[in-house]
């Protein structure tokens, strides 16, 4: 997988030629498929990459690269360069959330950690299923199995089968009656802290990137400690262009990554839920330097590939 993806995006950083950058125009480093909790499957994804002339791609479904392959596979020929990636969620209450990319996300490291965090998601979610039957929202037996065969089932896939219950009639209404925090049927997750889970991810030889930091609510100051604590246990990016920060925000972010001396990145953070404003390849506006970052991403990315020990499984 590697090699095509320098072949179809990276060559020039790859070689490092001055002058020579791989002149990104539209580039997304954050979706979801249906092998997490999206709801376009790997290959509908492709087909929508393809329309909307995104040149570099990564696949970032939750705690799962089961879509990865799948995604590679449909892209073939289409002169698109696929990332491999995976979401991680992390601290107490699972809101801050660490991306990671490269190759070594695919290595037997990486799968038993996901595997892990299966587990703990799978008895999380039938926790929610028994507390919203209390409720007198019952899911069916079958859809039961179906959601908990589902190794990235989450919040989302059960508001859904909420949706189709008729109990909501989206997937916010259901969060916001019965799965959002305080609510009867919330969960919280048992997962490491992000410092431990940064540290952990690294040194799996994995790129991290903290995602959608303005989701996280903090001040200027309280992010800027936070972003130099994880670096100093191996944090490497910041997805400064996404949908949850405008464009003045998003600037701003910009400029901290690189005073921090951190990748910039962008990702849609795209589902597919019917109703969102959210879509493939669209992000805040005013990213000047994004040729220059994804050339960094792709070389900081290059000697990953090539850690002892890493194992592809594509």
């Amino acid at each position: 997988m590697t090699n095509r993806l320098l072949t179809a995006a990276g060559r020039a950083a790859r070689a490092n030629a001055p002058g020579c950058p791989f002149r990104a125009r539209t580039v997304d480093l954050h979706v979801h498929s249906t092998c997490s909790d999206g709801v376009k499957t790997p290959e509908e994804l492709a087909r929508m990459a393809q329309k909307t002339g995104v040149e570099i791609l990564a696949l970032c479904d939750h705690d799962s690269t089961g879509g990865v392959s799948r995604l590679q596979s449909a892209l073939d020929g289409s002169g698109i360069a696929l990332i491999p990636g995976v979401e991680i969620s992390t601290g107490q209450s699972g809101s801050t959330h660490i991306l990671c990319y490269g190759e070594n996300v695919l290595g037997p490291d990486m799968q038993q950690f996901l595997s892990r965090m299966a587990q703990e998601r799978t008895a999380r979610a039938e926790e929610m299923i028994r507390l919203l039957a209390r409720e007198g929202a019952v899911i069916p037996e079958e859809k039961r199995k179906e959601l908990l065969a589902s190794p990235s089932v989450g919040r989302p896939h059960i508001a859904r089968a909420l949706i189709e219950l008729g109990c909501v009639n989206t997937v916010k209404q259901a969060f916001d009656r019965y799965l959002s925090q305080g609510r009867p049927a919330y969960v919280p997750r048992k997962l490491l802290s992000t410092a431990d889970a940064v540290d952990a991810l690294s040194r799996m030889h994995v790129l991290t990137v903290l995602a959608h930091p303005v989701r996280m609510g903090l001040e200027h100051e309280a992010l800027h400690a936070l972003i130099r604590s994880l670096k100093e246990l191996g944090l490497r990016g910041l997805e400064a262009w996404h949908p949850s920060a405008s464009s003045k925000a998003a600037a701003q972010l910009d400029q901290l990554a690189r005073q921090c001396g951190l990748i910039v990145t962008g990702g849609s953070d795209y589902h597919g839920d019917p109703g969102s404003t959210v879509h493939m390849g669209r992000l805040p506006s005013g990213w000047e330097r994004k040729s220059e970052d994804m050339d960094a991403l792709l070389t900081a990315l290059t000697p990953m590939t090539n850690t002892k020990g890493a194992t592809s499984h594509v």
